[in-house]
């Protein structure tokens, strides 16, 4: 017997069904925005960028497991970038990626939403590098363990007005 969720997605066409895939994404992105908000607001800053890291990196690591075995893939910087680019923040966080060749991805984030929004309330930019650091490390770990995290730039990194942060990726032998 279906349950109701499938019944009801069951329903919907391919559009309506994609739409609500990203509405999810933007759901998620809601509470991991609401849960380092009030971390931060109670513990400070520092508690908050901890817990990001313990929190979103073990999610994205089991996504990218996930991903990987849904979808059939690989384990080279393709699928690197493909696993990015349909975690739940691959929808919300516009991301590019100038460079991907078998040895190397760069991902680059000329504009990133939650920084936006943190600025806007006058919070200032959360230094978010100490926490994106090893979650990226536990992806791309996740994708091939020969791939590594050689250069990362992000807050509180200085950084051009049309780019919060970068990250580059290389395979190891």
């Amino acid at each position: 017997m279906a349950s109701a969720f499938r019944e009801k997605l069951s329903e919907l066409s391919r559009e309506r069904l994609i739409d609500f895939i990203e509405m999810s994404n933007r759901n998620f992105w809601s509470l991991q925005n609401n849960y380092i908000v009030n971390i931060e607001k109670r513990y400070g800053q520092d508690v908050a960028i901890e817990f990001d890291e313990l929190a979103y990196g073990r999610a994205a690591e089991v996504s990218v497991y996930r991903l990987k075995k849904f979808f059939g893939l690989g384990d080279d910087m393709e699928t690197l970038k493909l696993a990015y680019q349909l975690l739940p923040w691959g929808s919300y966080v516009p991301a590019e990626f100038p460079v991907c060749t078998d040895k190397k991805l760069v991902r680059r984030v000329p504009v990133c939403t939650m920084q936006m929004e943190r600025i806007k309330r006058g919070a200032g930019e959360l230094p978010c590098k100490p926490a994106l650091l090893p979650v990226a490390m536990k992806i791309a770990e996740a994708v091939n363990p020969k791939i590594k995290v050689t250069h990362l730039t992000a807050p509180p990194d200085p950084h051009p007005d049309n780019m919060f942060c970068e990250l580059v990726f290389e395979m190891g032998d």
